[in-house]
């Protein structure tokens, strides 16, 4: 009997213990992301699952958590897709069906394109939403958002067919086709079919200034809550990118389509996850780490951008958004969030050796995008700016040779004999980069 008391209270210790460490890993990501978030003016808003545990983090300003109510933007489109597969489990549709079968004639829309291309984003038609979409959000006009946008698909690229391409476009005619099939409305039936089952209370077929909770939205530094307008969301984003959710609600809503058949037959969720192309399934994301396949949907609007990521082997996901366009030390949060998740190191910002940096600050070409990148020293530290792109990252150290941009991710590494030029990395791409101006 003292021998199973004993091991009882081993076991109960070894529970505490790794939560702890669980806990002190969260915190590190705190501490060393908060400063930083917090000198920037920006906030991010983290929720983790591990091993059916929920976390959650409020990084930086705003005190934004996992209860506010942002918009997804692109990540409706699972929401579209699943709609569209309900109907194919019906049998109402196929994927091999033409659009033709269901839509009249559009100008430069072929109507033999299928429904599985317009689904996996490989129809090569012409993006209508994000060309001009600054200008929709900003309108004055409310007639901006009476426009047909898909009157407005201009050629699209015969040769982009069968080969992946993102593009609107296509979820904004799954949405037509869906409401075609149905007589209802695309709002209606998100509404029906996907918030009311999974009792998702705090979920919206699209945003609008007045829900409750709703998270400031921020863009170029300015509050932009009084440019919301939902027919920006309603009438432009539309079946591509109308939905407003919170993480915890969007955490029941993954939880809910991979691990449950409330929505989807397990077989639908399977042909989700491995038809289409490496990049993009039915409505759904694909990546990779560690050898291990991940899922999800990322989404970015004006005022706000969401990313996540579940893993179907150990059921574990991580979501978080921001209140701007885009999600602030991006890729390192990701890196870090999957470490968590995968109990590998969570590693800390290295300061800067500047005097062994500072001769390569200056502006640098990187030809194959034709852009100038320029390293900078500013109050003892050095940053990365890309002046076209409005972006302005600190670096840190890798190593002794090799600087990390902490936003997206990019690596500037010594030349060995060269002063004047750095070798450029970033998600698998390298090339030098060559000094075009002597240090600032």
């Amino acid at each position: 009997m003292k021998t199973l008391q004993q091991l009882t209270l081993l076991l109960f210790v070894l529970i505490q213990s790794m939560s702890f460490a669980q806990e002190d890993k969260l915190d590190l990501i705190d501490q060393k992301f908060n400063p930083l978030l917090t000198q920037q003016n920006k906030g991010v808003a983290i929720l983790i699952k591990k091993d059916n545990e929920i976390n959650a983090l409020s990084l930086g300003n705003f005190n934004l958590h996992e209860n506010h109510v942002f918009n997804i933007g692109s990540a409706s489109k699972t929401f579209t897709a699943i709609l569209l597969l309900q109907e194919v489990e019906k049998g109402k549709v196929k994927l091999s069906d033409s659009i033709g079968m269901y839509l009249t004639p559009l100008k430069n829309v072929d109507n033999g394109l299928t429904i599985q291309q317009l689904l996996t984003h490989e129809s090569g038609l012409d993006e209508v939403i994000g060309k001009n979409i600054q200008d929709a959000f900003y309108a004055k006009n409310d007639s901006i958002y009476n426009i047909d946008l898909l009157n407005q698909i201009e050629q699209n690229n015969p040769k982009m067919i069968g080969k992946y391409d993102y593009c609107n476009t296509n979820y904004l005619l799954l949405g037509r086709i869906i409401e075609k099939i149905t007589d209802q409305s695309y709002f209606d039936l998100v509404r029906e079919r996907i918030i009311i089952p999974l009792k998702m209370n705090n979920t919206y077929p699209y945003l609008h200034k007045g829900l409750p909770n709703l998270a400031t939205p921020y863009h170029q530094e300015k509050d932009v809550t009084a440019y919301l307008n939902y027919k920006f969301f309603a009438n432009i984003a539309n079946s591509a990118g109308s939905i407003a959710s919170t993480l915890s609600d969007m955490e029941l809503f993954y939880t809910s389509l991979f691990e449950t058949d409330i929505l989807l037959k397990k077989e639908t969720v399977q042909q989700m996850m491995v038809s289409g192309n490496e990049n993009y399934g039915f409505g759904i994301m694909k990546s990779n780490n560690a050898n291990e396949k991940l899922f999800g949907h990322g989404g970015n609007n004006i005022g706000y951008a969401f990313r996540n990521a579940y893993n179907p082997k150990t059921k574990n996901l991580f979501l978080m958004f921001s209140n701007t366009l885009s999600i602030p030390f991006e890729k390192t949060l990701k890196d870090d969030l999957l470490a968590y998740l995968s109990n590998e190191n969570i590693e800390n910002f290295k300061t800067v050796n500047i005097e062994n940096f500072k001769k390569y600050t200056g502006k640098y070409l990187l030809k194959e995008a034709n852009l100038t990148l320029e390293i900078i020293e500013e109050n003892t530290k050095l940053y990365l700016v890309v002046e076209a792109q409005g972006v302005k990252s600190e670096l840190t150290q890798k190593n002794e040779t090799t600087l990390y941009d902490t936003v997206v991710g990019a690596t500037l590494e010594i030349i060995d004999g060269n002063e004047k030029a750095l070798t450029f990395s970033q998600n698998g791409f390298t090339t030098t980069i060559n000094k075009i101006s002597p240090k600032s």
